[in-house]
């Protein structure tokens, strides 16, 4: 397999586990000061990761299709997902988990490395990875 769809399916894999690996826990969905409604947003978070990532996956391993549709539906649905948490820093009132739980949370230079780091990681990631793999079809399409 090649190097950028590699990157693809690792972003996509992360993309549908990483909420039970990042929020089922005391920190998120078994926090006892959360109220139901938000444990229920939480967990709408992690499903919504889980099925993205989850169609990701499908997309990037079809054989059937257009390759190259099925490379930007694969790419684009856990990229919706990554953007959606970097979005959600502009709501009122929204901030990481260094809001809760200082603690938890790394700081370079005062700046808090949350969750819209790990957004844009993602996010930069998924590009690399589409870029990667397209040019990789072009230099095999030209032999």
């Amino acid at each position: 397999m090649r190097a950028g769809r590699r990157i693809l399916r690792a972003a996509a894999g992360i993309t549908a586990v990483g909420g039970f690996a990042a929020d089922w826990n005391r920190t998120h969905l078994f926090n006892s000061a959360w109220t139901p409604h938000a444990k229920f947003h939480d967990a709408l978070t992690i499903s919504v990761g889980m099925l993205l990532g989850s169609a990701s996956l499908y997309y990037l391993g079809r054989r059937g299709g257009s390759p190259r549709d099925n490379r930007r539906i694969g790419a684009l649905l856990p990229a919706v997902f990554w953007a959606a948490m970097g979005l959600s820093f502009l709501f009122p009132g929204a901030k990481g988990l260094e809001s809760e739980f200082p603690e938890l949370i790394p700081r370079v230079k005062g700046v808090w490395i949350n969750e819209r780091f790990g957004s844009g990681f993602f996010l930069a990631l998924i590009a690399a990875g589409y870029l990667l793999d397209r040019s990789q079809d072009r230099s095999h399409d030209a032999r």
